[in-house]
């Protein structure tokens, strides 16, 4: 089994998922970064790192779209994972609760549960929902909003689980140094655009897409260092980039971009529940 590199530390949703898709026994070994899970890939060829992509709360989290565009062509995507993020306010029972940590992420999504339930605690954003965790281990008046099962790891009391209405879902990837294996299953196809610096090349280059019905499931733009007003481009399709369409259309989309780089066609795997 090789070993598998996630966003640490122990508690945090990519250790969960982690443990979910390789099993308790798997090797797994927590980063304090995203970018460090890149290195640790790129150090050992046999290894694997899960990354966090999307939150359905959040939006992109762009730290990974950036590793994978400075990776392209050294790393890629074989596998999409999703987590049903499931949270509760950890921290110590029978004491006022005046402060409040978690990711970013996690406060905005219960942001109105935070104000009806707890409207004078303040609220810190931390690095993951496991740093909060600790947070609250540390203070008597601390909580954080983490996975129940954090609660365990750090010697905290379960208040009350969220009741935030919406679903949230965040989205990860499996990265290594090697395309995925060819399989039959749900495939999607990453890649990265780099596009003229010219009105209209977006459109003409998203055409061919269009043109031959392959299904575009995502998109983000990101600027380019030390090159104002210039762009490239996190795309994924539907499909392999072998099937028919996929490359008739990933042929001409190429002949209309600066450089375009496959990451990879991976598998789509179902929903976990953390």
């Amino acid at each position: 089994m090789p070993e598998i590199y996630y966003l640490g530390p122990e508690g945090t949703f990519s250790h969960i998922l982690a443990r979910k898709r390789f099993g308790r026994r798997a090797s797994l070994v927590a980063c304090p970064a995203i970018e460090a899970i890149y290195d640790r890939v790129r150090e050992n060829p046999d290894g694997l790192g899960l990354v966090p992509v999307e939150n359905s709360s959040g939006g992109t989290v762009y730290d990974s779209v950036d590793a994978m565009i400075r990776n392209a062509g050294k790393i890629f995507l074989r596998e999409e994972l999703s987590l049903d993020v499931r949270i509760a306010l950890l921290g110590h029972a029978g004491q006022e609760v005046t402060t409040i940590y978690s990711h970013f992420i996690q406060l905005k999504h219960h942001a109105d549960w935070l104000r009806q339930r707890y409207p004078k605690a303040r609220q810190r954003a931390v690095a993951s929902t496991a740093i909060a965790a600790q947070k609250a281990k540390a203070s008597p008046h601390a909580a954080a909003l983490a996975s129940p099962g954090a609660a365990d790891v750090y010697g905290l009391d379960v208040l009350e689980k969220s009741h935030a209405g919406s679903v949230n879902v965040t989205h990860f990837a499996i990265i290594g140094t090697s395309p995925a294996p060819e399989i039959d299953e749900v495939r999607k196809t990453a890649l990265i655009a780099a596009l003229p610096n010219s009105c209209g090349s977006l459109h003409q280059f998203l055409g061919p897409f269009a043109r031959l019905g392959v299904s575009l499931t995502r998109i983000v733009s990101r600027p380019v260092p030390g090159k104002p007003q210039t762009y490239v481009f996190f795309v994924e399709i539907e499909g392999g980039e072998h099937d028919p369409a996929a490359a008739k259309a990933l042929a001409r989309a190429r002949k209309l971009s600066e450089s375009l780089v496959s990451l990879g066609t991976f598998p789509v795997r179902g929903r976990f529940k953390s």
